[in-house]
């Protein structure tokens, strides 16, 4: 039995025990990982970006099968058919790992912030509510042509200026607090609409290709945020509240009232859910007293994600809950809601860069 035979199943052990010793040394991820392996990796699949006419999410899926239907047409015997796939299959769990998937083991984001993102407080999330929701009606004021109508203006959707200056201020807000860069990558908006959110989900960092996807059925108002997180992904944030707290704290100032509208009302959304699921009294008062322009939006928002059924209801939470948790993040899809807490601790400890005067003008 030639020794080669076994490879996949070697790359999968390797990668397990790499795992289990990251998950419990976070530094070392840190250190030669998240600030170093991966980021010579993402650069030099970013250097054949170029290749991907169409998204690599579509493309290495395909050539996959490519892959499977030689194997089951050129290889004889069930025994080779089968080391084939298995080796295949250990190859990819490998490579998954090394060109993105380790990120899940580094470091928090707040490691050595003054103030943690420890749970919060129902008056916290109430006083946070309603200053994040002023501000939120700032800024669609300066969006809002009130002499025609009230309903936002929606013009600078998927534009490509948009998408340079969201990388810099991503790229900005890294590089001021400590994080190693790696080169632009893209954000693909050319799946047919619907690909995502008919399993009740927006977008998709794919790792292979190095690209963020953003499913071009979202309302225009969703787009920009759902953007500003995937490019987090792509910076090395594997966690889902690390990259709602990215998409916020890096937009929700932007000189583009656009981009700041969308960040802070991303934003505004994980508040207002926690809002009525904690104190639910604060919540239906506060609920009503937001003006027409906002529940239009909402509402806006709402009638763009019932035109694509859920092929899978409840299934979609429940596979991807159990995959965060087997990547080592102990609350599933509540990570999402981390967003509230890394915000607050940061905001804690840096007050001046939310007040009024930095609103976009």
């Amino acid at each position: 039995m030639k020794y080669y035979h076994f490879t996949g199943i070697v790359l999968l052990i390797f990668t397990e025990i790499l795992k289990y010793l990251f998950s419990n040394n976070p530094a070392w991820v840190e250190e030669f990982y998240s600030k170093g392996i991966y980021i010579v990796i993402s650069n030099f699949i970013n250097l054949f970006s170029y290749v991907f006419i169409f998204p690599g999410l579509f493309l290495i899926p395909v050539l996959y099968l490519v892959f499977l239907v030689f194997v089951f047409k050129y290889k004889r015997s069930i025994y080779l058919k089968s080391i084939w796939i298995i080796n295949s299959v250990g190859f990819l769990y490998f490579a998954f790992y090394m060109v993105w998937g380790f990120n899940y083991y580094r470091l928090p984001i707040d490691n050595n912030w003054k103030y943690k993102s420890d749970s919060f407080t129902a008056k916290q999330l109430e006083i946070e509510y309603e200053e994040t929701t002023l501000k939120l009606l700032k800024i669609r004021n300066l969006l809002a042509d009130t002499a025609v109508k009230v309903s936002i203006n929606k013009n600078v959707l998927k534009d490509k200026v948009q998408i340079e200056m969201m990388q810099n201020n991503l790229r900005n807000w890294l590089r001021k607090n400590g994080f190693a860069l790696l080169s632009t990558f893209e954000i693909r908006s050319e799946l047919p609409k619907g690909f995502f959110l008919h399993f009740s989900t927006a977008g998709m960092y794919f790792p292979f290709s190095g690209e963020g996807n953003v499913d071009p059925g979202l309302h225009p108002l969703q787009y920009t945020s759902v953007m500003a997180h995937e490019m987090a992904h792509g910076y090395g944030f594997a966690d889902e509240g690390t990259c709602n707290f990215l998409a916020f704290i890096c937009h929700h100032n932007d000189k583009n009232a656009w981009i700041s509208y969308s960040a802070n009302l991303g934003y505004w959304r994980y508040l207002a859910s926690n809002v009525r699921r904690i104190s639910p009294n604060f919540f239906n008062r506060k609920i009503n007293e937001i003006p027409t322009g906002l529940k239009l939006d909402l509402q806006e928002i709402k009638d763009y994600s019932n035109r694509y059924e859920d092929w899978m209801p409840n299934w979609q939470y429940k596979i991807y809950d159990a995959y965060l948790k087997g990547q080592g993040i102990k609350e599933g899809m509540l990570n999402y809601n981390k967003v509230i807490g890394l915000v607050l601790a940061y905001k804690a400890a840096n007050p001046f860069i939310f007040e009024d005067s930095s609103l976009p003008k």
